[in-house]
């Protein structure tokens, strides 16, 4: 073994001495420069998107055109300044006259654009726009529970060009998703920016409550019936005049309801018959009201009187 350390090391030797020759050359290529726009105006900004990088070609030793593909440090800027409202700009001239704009590492030197040669440039008034966010969400809770109530809607400001922003009216929070939830929780939940390049946003998270109850029941005693579409010559009477209702849904929000968040009645006018006495009650229930288990009675006795006419 001891008689191969002396060939492998002159074999490294040789390798590191041919790349310091081979790299030091200097030699011509390509290479992608990010292009960065500087937009002195405060209240004006791009109307929209440009290319993120530049095809440039460029002079330099082999070493430091290996190591452009990872430096941070260099760009291109293009000053929008003086641009009113749209432009075509030709980038081979614009940087050839500029080149102290052309951001290089020190041993590469700028030649020319090679692509693209030209682009459009729209310049638009920078506005504020605060936009509902719509938050999507897949939770699943356990047996037994209930996601109550509706998550409060918060609002973003969007910044960004006028055109663009007048046809936004909403924006979508990232996808949240649980399992088996069995408890109350808080979650930031980030959201979609509609337009990175062009718009910025504030916040980027929200902070979103979703309550999580126990189902339970209850019985609600005494709720009135009302008529619907009575014709005025006929007097209705109901026998019972109320009902009862067995209801489910979130434990707490359950237990806050009275008799005066339901509407049961009776419609004359879809459900009356002659000849027939009992008929079932039709009712709304609250949101809070996960389901109605029971009726109490099923059905009630109608008893339709016309009234007499008095002169």
């Amino acid at each position: 073994m001891k008689k191969f350390i002396p060939k492998i090391v002159v074999a490294i030797s040789a390798v590191i001495l041919w790349f310091l020759i081979v790299s030091g050359q200097k030699y011509v290529g390509v290479v992608d420069l990010p292009l960065t726009v500087y937009e002195p105006r405060a209240e004006m900004t791009l109307g929209q998107v440009l290319p993120q990088s530049v095809k440039v070609r460029v002079e330099g030793p082999g070493r430091s055109l290996y190591l452009q593909k990872w430096s941070n440090n260099s760009s291109l800027i293009l000053d929008v300044g003086t641009i009113s409202h749209s432009q075509k700009i030709s980038l081979k001239s614009y940087f050839e006259e500029r080149p102290n704009q052309v951001r290089l590492q020190s041993e590469i030197h700028f030649l020319e654009i090679v692509y693209p040669d030209s682009i459009d440039i729209l310049i638009d008034n920078k506005v504020d726009k605060v936009v509902p966010v719509e938050i999507l969400t897949d939770i699943s809770v356990r047996p037994g529970y209930i996601l109550v109530n509706t998550p409060e809607v918060k609002k973003v400001t969007l910044s960004g060009p006028e055109e663009y922003l007048q046809n936004i009216v909403q924006v979508q929070s990232e996808l949240l998703k649980k399992e088996n939830v069995d408890m109350s929780f808080q979650s930031e939940i980030p959201v979609m920016n509609p337009n990175s390049a062009l718009v910025s946003m504030n916040p980027n998270e929200i902070e979103v409550q979703f309550d999580i109850e126990m189902i339970g029941e209850r019985t609600i005693t005494n709720i009135p019936i009302q008529v619907k579409n009575q014709p005025v010559d006929l007097d209705i009477q109901f026998i019972p005049n109320t009902i009862s209702l067995r209801v489910t849904g979130g434990n707490n929000q359950i237990q806050n309801l009275t008799r005066r968040d339901f509407n049961v009645y009776f419609d004359y006018l879809s459900q009356w018959f002659p000849n027939k006495n009992y008929y079932p009650v039709k009712f709304t229930s609250p949101k809070e009201v996960l389901d109605v288990i029971r009726i109490v009675p099923e059905l009630i006795e109608v008893v339709v009187i016309r009234k007499s006419n008095k002169e």
